[in-house]
């Protein structure tokens, strides 16, 4: 059996928009995971990272870019 690794789609500055991305990829069946939601101020870089199955990436990039 292998493993499907988690790769990084997409990264985000702000909760909204890395929200929106994930429920867009639920609706079309995706699991999808944010990593770094951390409260403003404290990275002001950004860097909330949505990230996906391998299996799912061709799929999920069709999607967000819709």
């Amino acid at each position: 059996m292998t493993q499907d690794k988690i790769i990084v789609l997409q990264t985000f500055n702000e909760v909204m928009g890395a929200t929106l991305a994930q429920d867009k990829l639920k609706a079309n069946g995706i699991n999808s995971f944010l990593e770094n939601e951390n409260p403003i101020g404290l990275n002001p870089l950004g860097g909330i990272e949505l990230k996906i199955f391998s299996k799912d990436k061709e799929q999920a990039e069709k999607i967000i870019t819709e």
